[in-house]
């Protein structure tokens, strides 16, 4: 009878203590998704407001659709999906990709706004927009994965090598480089950007320049310096950034 009654308390013991360690196992769980959770929100309104101050010179507005946010495999978060930067009805949404580190000190903008970028952000979204994305170590490089071709049509493959010219005949001269059209863009004066999308002003004469702001399609600015290449100096009452010529109109 005794013997029953300890191993009938005994069991009673064990029961308690493994209620306990569940119970516990679930709080943790539970804790530690509304944690994730949490900072999946934080990350995406980080992601999102930076995005807005890109375009606030412009308007506010901007507006965002399919966004998603997924963890990256050493921490930190992709937020993934589409912005209209003006916000305004007949501009589309460009797809976009924000990296936010895992305190939100830190967040790098892919935004498909040119050919250049939408290449970049191409790359981005399949290396990061899963969960588990990104760099598997802190020394390991992101695979490429096949960049689309985004030029209006491919580039003639090269031409083979002529033969050498008979020792008699004497040599063509080079032909010139086509000047560009005169009167196409002013050195100085007004022009407008294109109305095919909406353009990126840049801090520098130079693709790599830093974005300062995404120009509306079809925005009046005045023209003020011109540097090699093709770039121009634009802004509204003073020179803000440089646009290159093939995103300006007359």
């Amino acid at each position: 009878m005794r013997l029953r009654l300890v191993a009938s308390l005994l069991m009673t013991v064990l029961t308690a203590a493994c209620d306990d360690a569940e119970t516990k196992r679930k709080r943790v769980q539970a804790e530690q998704a509304a944690r994730l959770e949490a900072e999946a929100g934080a990350a995406r309104k980080a992601a999102e407001e930076r995005l807005r101050s890109t375009a606030r010179n412009i308007t506010p507005a901007a507006r965002f659709r399919g966004v998603i946010v997924h963890r990256q495999a050493l921490g930190g978060y992709a937020v993934c999906g589409q912005v209209n930067l003006t916000g305004a009805m007949e501009d589309p949404f460009l797809p976009f990709v924000s990296v936010v580190s895992a305190g939100g000190e830190r967040i790098e903008q892919f935004v498909a706004a040119g050919s250049a970028e939408a290449t970049r952000t191409y790359v981005e979204t399949n290396t990061r927009c899963f969960d588990g994305g990104g760099p598997t170590s802190a020394r390991s490089v992101l695979p490429l994965p096949p960049v689309p071709d985004t030029s209006a049509s491919a580039p003639a493959p090269a031409a083979p090598p002529r033969p050498p010219a008979p020792a008699t005949a004497e040599p063509a001269p080079p032909p010139a480089l086509p000047a560009p059209p005169a009167g196409s863009l002013p050195a100085q004066g007004s022009v407008t950007t294109t109305s095919a999308h909406p353009v990126n002003l840049r801090s520098n004469p130079a693709g790599g320049g830093a974005v300062l702001r995404v120009v509306p399609r079809g925005t009046r600015l005045r023209v003020f310096a011109e540097a090699p290449g093709g770039w121009y100096q634009v802004g509204e009452t003073e020179p803000v950034g440089w646009i290159h010529g093939s995103m300006l109109e007359r």
